[in-house]
């Protein structure tokens, strides 16, 4: 075998098959008929003298051999991406761009306006395509399906998907904890008692399986163990459902204010200790010396540091 013989334009098939484990997921990846990918996948069987994906009940599975090439061949891939992307000088005003951000309601209603408002004034033709937060984030960064993340640099809230070695960051901004009631709160006037909270029903942010929140690891090292009335997709969601419920909501200061100027509610200081928030831009290795990554973290560090304190 060697690459004399062997068809480059095959690669971006390879990886979606040994990716997706799925001929049609593969060719739906790539915009292609399911029959040319059946195709495709036929040639590298034959080039290969391996089946790579084999029938497992209603799966398909890997075979030992693609296995040992999926890690491979991304970073073959991402290689040549990063090369066809890298240009000999880089002009914000001119350049092309768009970038995929992982990141929480929080961040986006709290971050992305100075973000934005830099990208439009200062790179009118790059963009960013927000994706939420969950617990693929930072897989998504090392397969190359994302760009950056911003997240809690409590990287234990993340358990096994927490990032790995290849994940660079920096610090970004830092908030704190606030409780979120009602207005006309028949328990909670300007401030709320450590009894009170223990005994009134409460939202929680769920990001995903396997991340906890902020507010959940404050609780158990408080030993709390409270009554979850319901539990939210997103910070602003949590926050937005309790108007005229007897529900509390533990979130991120700035967003609190935020919203709460706008709707019956009052905010009031969380009487159990929870660890201030501190956000912080993550990207991969690969990128390091890209010179629009390197813009981009010039743009979300300027954007944060517009936050002040």
């Amino acid at each position: 075998m060697n690459i004399k013989s062997f068809d480059l334009n095959l690669l971006r098939s390879l990886d979606a098959l040994l990716s997706e484990r799925s001929v049609t997921r593969a060719a739906e990846r790539m915009c292609v008929s399911q029959p040319a990918m059946s195709g495709a996948l036929q040639r590298l069987r034959d080039y290969f003298e391996d089946q790579l994906l084999i029938r497992a009940g209603r799966e398909m599975e890997l075979t030992p051999l693609a296995k040992s090439m999926l890690a491979s061949v991304r970073d073959v891939l991402h290689g040549i991406q990063v090369t066809l992307e890298t240009r000999p000088s880089f002009d914000p005003k001119t350049a092309k761009r768009s970038f995929r951000v992982s990141m929480s309601d929080y961040v986006a209603v709290v971050l992305m306006p100075h973000v934005l408002k830099r990208l439009v004034e200062q790179s009118p033709y790059m963009s960013c395509h927000v994706e939420h937060l969950n617990e693929e984030s930072f897989n998504r960064l090392d397969s190359g399906e994302s760009d950056f993340c911003i997240a809690s640099n409590r990287w234990t809230l993340f358990g096994a998907n927490e990032p790995g070695d290849e994940i660079q960051s920096e610090p970004l901004f830092s908030d704190s904890f606030v409780c979120v009631v009602d207005k006309d709160h028949s328990m909670v006037t300007d401030h709320i008692s450590f009894e009170d909270f223990k005994r009134l029903p409460h939202n929680l942010v769920s990001l995903g399986r396997g991340v906890e929140s902020i507010t959940g690891y404050a609780w158990k090292a408080a030993g709390l163990d409270l009554n979850i009335a319901a539990t939210a997709p997103s910070f602003c969601t949590a926050i937005l459902m309790l108007p005229g419920t007897p529900v509390v909501a533990t979130t991120q200061r700035r967003l609190a204010t935020r919203l709460a100027a706008s709707l019956p509610l009052k905010i009031v200081k969380c009487p159990i200790e929870v660890p201030s928030l501190h956000e912080a831009l993550t990207w991969h290795s690969r990128h390091e010396f890209d010179p629009g990554h390197q813009y981009m973290r010039r743009v979300f560090s300027e954007a944060a540091a517009a936050l002040g304190e």
